[in-house]
């Protein structure tokens, strides 16, 4: 295959998948478009997925496989990245697969657009639980953007959250690259800063991809220090692109609720409630004030907008001491692992 000729590469992290590399990989070769190339990055498995990839590699000039020490899966996407020569960017996980004609249906329906979402349907031990899509293809240009996110911002923008079931112009995404410090909501922060820079963008109503869920995935320990270790490298980086989304859609109501919804309700709700109820060296006065410090970007927080599980967090947050708040969770959290342990 002549590289000036392919249009799409697809970047797949493969890391201890063997039991699925092969639909995976299957997947692709049973669609009926062929102008890609497949980038098979190798972060340091330790099972038979480097000898898969390799014969891939080995049968088909369109697989291409770089092996490398294991850096989480950030570094293996960037790595897939800098080696990248489509037109178009696609991420997909080892461990999914496309659905029937999803490169067709997606080459078919960009027109050059900056990126193209689509939709994905979920499966629970090989049982379809959902379907998560476009409710219509939309080319949303220029001054249509507002009404994308008006559109398709849903529930715990779900939709937008994940980098496979899309299509991203290579162009577009420049230097732009996954935080390699992440490996808890990098999808979201890649997404986003994307979304951030682009002037058009296309949604496809279809589904392309199948997301197949596991039990024990990254992100699933949402109670660790780690985890809340990860949300404070996180929570700065996205305060930062949803403002500058909300500075190109000043008068959507959507984009200017995410903030309150998702930092605030989702993610630094989450971590006040660990404080809550689980001693923990994390809890600590400066930590307590830099959550306090992001609230405070929403002048309108008030003690009933967000869920009424909240209410004890931000009746805290108004009183506005830091101090206060750490001598009370402490208190709140040895009570509950009290309560735990005469269970």
């Amino acid at each position: 295959m002549l590289m000036d000729k392919c249009r799409l590469s697809i970047i797949i992290p493969v890391y201890n998948v063997e039991e699925y590399l092969d639909r995976c990989l299957g997947s692709i070769l049973d669609q009926d478009f062929t102008s890609y190339e497949v980038i098979l990055v190798d972060d340091g498995s330790t099972d038979s997925s480097p000898l898969i990839c390799d014969r891939y590699s080995a049968t088909d000039s369109r697989f291409r496989t770089l092996h490398k020490p294991n850096g989480g899966v950030s570094s293996a996407r960037n790595a897939g990245l800098e080696l990248a020569k489509g037109e178009y960017i696609m991420f997909l996980d080892s461990d999914d697969a496309l659905l029937p004609y999803a490169l067709d249906d997606m080459m078919e329906v960009v027109t050059g657009e900056d990126m193209v979402v689509a939709g994905y349907a979920a499966f629970m031990g090989g049982v379809p639980v959902r379907n998560v899509r476009p409710r219509a293809t939309v080319s949303y240009r220029s001054a249509d953007y507002p009404k994308f996110f008006q559109d398709n911002i849903r529930r715990n923008c779900e939709m937008l959250d994940a980098p496979w079931s899309k299509l991203f112009k290579r162009k577009t995404i420049g230097s732009t690259r996954f935080n390699e410090e992440l490996s808890y909501a990098e999808d979201k922060l890649f997404v986003f800063t994307v979304m951030a820079k682009c002037s058009s963008i296309k949604t496809f109503s279809g589904d392309v991809y199948a997301y197949y869920m596991r039990p024990g995935s990254l992100g699933s320990d949402i109670r660790s220090d780690r985890h809340i270790q990860q949300l404070y490298v996180f929570l700065p980086l996205y305060a930062k692109v949803l403002m500058s989304i909300a500075e190109r859609c000043p008068n959507t109501p959507k984009v200017l609720s995410r903030y309150r919804r998702d930092m605030i309700g989702r993610y630094i709700c989450r971590m006040l409630n660990i404080y809550m109820s689980r001693r923990t060296k994390m809890l600590t006065r400066d930590n307590i004030a830099i959550l306090y410090r992001h609230m405070s970007a929403d002048r309108s927080l008030g003690i009933f907008s967000i869920r009424a599980g909240q209410i004890f967090n931000l009746l805290l947050y108004k009183i506005g001491r830091p101090g206060f708040t750490v001598a009370v969770y402490k208190v709140t959290a040895f009570v509950s692992s009290v309560f735990r342990r005469n269970k």
